[in-house]
């Protein structure tokens, strides 16, 4: 039944947007009942988002291969790609919503943002481990440096968000953190 509604509730997002997404139109679509649903989430911002992450997600996973750099720059080449796409203008609406909304705004940071970051932290501690880059780096800074410029783009679409960008974007962030790189003055 949960995944039913997860279901109905992506699909309901991509076709009308967060505006036109409703508990009601999730429930009928499903098949299952309002109480249901109410019983997992408890308002549509935090549905919408369960079920924007539901589909998501997995589409952005990091790979793990040899060079914990490559695989970090590959990871931001399909966040690119997936959010360049209408999905962009759901997370944008997802995170609009959660500036109102402190329930969605949590199943938003539980859900995909904490989650990322510490796969992004992992990938970066192999990458040190390796020797791809210096153990002096302040991860969450990292981690900022590199996908922030994601986000702006996402929130603010002034300029395209591109695969191609995104691996230009990734080259110079990892450019200043290889080893013999200077460090944080």
């Amino acid at each position: 039944m949960k995944i039913a509604i997860l279901k109905a509730a992506n699909e309901l997002l991509e076709e009308q947007g967060l505006s036109g997404f409703t508990i009601d139109a999730v429930a009928t679509r499903s098949g299952t009942a309002r109480s249901s649903i109410y019983r997992w989430w408890p308002n549509r911002g935090a549905l919408a988002i369960a079920g924007f992450l539901a589909e998501t997600a997995q589409k952005i996973g990091y790979p793990v291969t040899a060079s914990a750099v490559a695989d970090v720059k590959s990871q931001m080449m399909r966040v690119a790609e997936v959010y360049g796409q209408k999905v962009g203008r759901t997370i944008s609406a997802l995170v609009a919503q959660g500036q109102s909304d402190p329930e969605a705004l949590r199943a938003l940071l539980d859900g995909y943002v904490l989650p990322r970051r510490d796969e992004a932290k992992k990938a970066l501690l192999r990458g040190i481990a390796n020797g791809e880059l210096r153990a002096d780096i302040d991860l969450d800074v990292v981690i900022d440096a590199l996908y922030g410029p994601i986000w702006y783009r996402i929130l603010v679409p002034h300029a395209p968000l591109t695969p191609e960008w995104a691996a230009t974007l990734a080259d110079y962030v990892f450019n200043g953190l290889r080893p013999g790189a200077g460090g944080a003055e």
